[in-house]
């Protein structure tokens, strides 16, 4: 009878541990996800900030409902596509590559390959 007893308290002690360590493991990837997430989306309000940087009232409701969406169990696609509905392609730090968006991407490469080739003919005579 005395065994059991024993045998009881270190199943619980490491049962709660692992439990322990997984909700810190999970309160970890949701903030690690809240900061990623909200690091890709510009605040509408303030000019060249991030909703990650940014203290206005906006982001800071933005930063809560990208909390509430990750409690939800949505993706971060899911999330930037919910924001993206609401205010547009302009919301996204980073340009999506479509459209004439295309050129954002094209433009500084097609300048490094034609100074390289001026620069090698500017050299070679």
């Amino acid at each position: 009878m005395i065994y059991s007893k024993v045998l009881i308290k270190p199943n619980l002690l490491i049962t709660s541990l692992i439990f322990f360590f997984f909700t810190i493991q999970v309160t970890a990837n949701d903030s690690s996800n809240l900061y990623e997430i909200s690091n890709e989306l510009m605040c509408p309000v303030c000019q060249g900030q991030t909703v990650a940087e940014s203290n206005s009232k906006l982001a800071i409701s933005m930063r809560d409902v990208i909390k509430q969406k990750i409690s939800e169990g949505k993706n971060k696609n899911e999330i930037l596509n919910y924001f993206t509905e609401i205010y547009g392609d302009n919301i996204l730090a980073t340009p999506p590559i479509k459209g004439l968006n295309i050129l954002l991407y094209l433009v500084p490469i097609l300048f490094l390959v034609i100074s390289i080739f001026y620069w090698y003919k500017k050299v070679k005579k």
